[in-house]
Parts: structure tokens; sequence; C-alpha cells
């Protein structure tokens, strides 16, 4: 006959609640009643029904995962598969599953996170990005419903209250920049993603800095809008490279988009870094074996997602993390950049 959550809470001569609290490490428990519980659990060979378990508790023990993004673009880059990954071994070990949204529509998804709040589907949230004006974070923060975003939210009202997980992208795409600029570079291209989210506004600032701080003009000819995919960024480089004024360096805000120039330039009969410099962000694990080996800004990405997970089950176990945390970069020197 199985056991069920019955037989353990007569063994252990708890409560039923109190065997379920334990099992979703719910806090304020006594050390001495988790060690009978689990126990209880060992001895019978009990395994949660987690169907059952959330049934009983009035909600799944669940976390929701947010991609502002299609699933193949969420999953064409490594920065989010990485995320989540991590996300997932950490929600692993608190015993929850998580749920993947994935929407490009604003109000859609606002809608489909609004109805899992009000239907305990989930716990809580994990933003993987933010928009510029995001109206979810707007109604999450109101609700008072836990969640963490990776990233950070400019809106000045909202940033205080919101727990937030980020690296400093200003200041590194700037490291990044000023490194081309002490190689002579002055004709520097910026291939960045879609300005409406923040990150994408903070690389981009950082390139612009970079320049002003320098006293070089910013030549917007040389912006463009690589999109989300390789191919978004090989065409953006293209029409850089056809414009009346040829760059002898780029600046990639993602390894992805620097993939897409170094197809760009290979077309072009460009090579790297006799004839174009170029450096890219997050270093993924493919940036090591480009020919040449790309220079790349390194982004803890694990880090930045199993640390965005453990302030959640912080939030949710009734605790207060740090409200801010920022975690370091460094610019990793490769082969792709060269002295004019």
């Amino acid at each position: 006959m199985s056991v069920n959550i019955k037989d353990v809470a007569k063994l252990a001569n708890v409560s039923i609640s109190t065997v379920s609290r334990v099992i979703h490490n719910a806090p304020n428990l006594r050390p001495e009643t988790i060690r009978v519980v689990k126990d209880a659990i060992d001895k019978l060979n009990f395994v949660p029904n987690r169907v059952a378990q959330n049934l009983g508790s009035g909600y799944f023990s669940c976390i929701g995962v947010l991609s502002t993004r299609s699933s193949n673009q969420t999953f064409g880059n490594p920065y989010f598969s990485i995320a989540i990954q991590s996300i997932a071994e950490i929600c692993e070990k608190y015993n929850h599953d998580i749920l993947l949204n994935f929407s490009t529509n604003e109000e859609r998804e606002f809608e489909k996170c609004i109805s899992m709040v009000n239907e305990k589907v989930v716990r809580g949230f994990i933003l993987l990005s933010s928009r510029l004006n995001d109206i979810l974070i707007e109604k999450l923060t109101e609700l008072n419903f836990p969640f963490v975003v990776i990233g950070r939210v400019l809106n000045e009202q909202l940033s205080d209250k919101i727990y937030t997980v980020d690296t400093d992208n200003v200041n590194d795409c700037k490291e990044a920049v000023n490194y081309l600029i002490n190689l002579n570079h002055r004709n520097i291209a910026c291939i960045h993603a879609p300005l409406k989210y923040v990150v994408s506004k903070e690389r981009l600032d950082g390139y612009i800095e970079a320049h002003k701080e320098n006293n070089i003009p910013v030549n917007y000819s040389l912006i463009a809008d690589g999109g989300y995919t390789l191919d978004d960024a090989y065409l953006a480089t293209k029409k850089i490279l056809s414009g009346p004024i040829r760059p002898t360096a780029i600046f990639a805000t993602d390894d992805i988009k620097a993939l897409g120039v170094y197809k760009a330039l290979k077309e072009f009969n460009l090579k790297i870094p006799d004839d174009v410099s170029l450096i890219g962000h997050n270093n993924y694990e493919s940036a090591g074996f480009l020919e040449p080996p790309l220079t790349t800004i390194d982004v803890p990405v694990e880090h930045l997602g199993s640390l965005a997970a453990e302030m959640l089950f912080q939030i949710i176990n009734g605790k207060h993390p740090q409200k801010r945390i920022i975690l370091n970069t460094k610019l990793i020197v490769r082969d792709s950049c060269k002295a004019l």
C-alpha cells in the first residue's frame, strides 16, 4: 500500500499541515520539528505527490520565469538559456518547478501573469529583463507580489521598492569602448539590441559616454539596431559598412551580434583585426573559439540567475534580502582588436 502524507504526520506526531510546511521549506519551523518530520519521511520512503501538495496548500509550488521575447529569441541566445538553467537548479533545491512564459506582446504578458497571480499558479516571478516602461512591474509592485528583476528598473518611484540583481552595463561598455579609443580608434560603430529594454539602453549609453568623455563626436550613422538574432546583426553591420564612413572598430553589445559582425566583415573581405577591430559582450563559450578569438566582456550570467532565484525564495519566506545587487564584470582581451 502506498504511503501518504497522513502516514508521515501520524508517525511524526504532527499535523498534516506541519508536514506540508516542512516539505515546502516554510519559515518559522522549529529545527526539532523539521528533524522529526524528515526522519518520518525517510523511514516511510515517502515521495511527496506534488499535485497533491499543491492542491492541499492552495497554491502550486511553482516560480514564474518571464521572458519578454519569443521562445526562439530566448533559447537562441545563450544568455537566457544559462540564466534559466541556473534558476531551475535553485528552484529544484527548494522543491519548486519553473513555469516559463514567453511573450512579445506586453498586454498579453500582463494578462497572463496577473491571471497566474490570481489563480495562485505561481508563488513569485523572476523577470529576465525589464522594459523602459514596464506596466507589469508596476502592477506586481502594487499587488506586493514577490518578484525579482534581472536588470535595472528606471522608474525612480519604484526602483527603491524592487529587488534586482544586475551588472553595471553602462560602465563595462564604457570600459570596452575606452579600450578601442586607447588603441587610437575614432570611427567606432555600435551594433545594439532593441532600445525598449533597459539593458540595451544602458549599453548604448556606455558607448556614447565613452565618446563624450574623450571629446570624440558621436557619429550616429555608425550606430544600428542589431535586433535579436545573428542575422539581424549581420544585416545591421552590412548597412553600416555600406555607409559613407567605414568604421575601424565595432562594439557589439552581445556576442550573438558579434557573430553577425564576423559574417558581414567576411562578406566585405575585411579582416579582424587588421581592417576592423571588434569587441563583444557577455563572453559566451563560443567567443574563445572564433577566429580570431573575440575580445569581450565577461558577465556572470549563471550567478545572475541563481542569485535572483535565491533572493526570490528569501522574499517568499518572509525575509528581506538586499534590494539591489550589482555583480562585477571583466573585459577579456583576446585577438580581435588591434591598434591603429
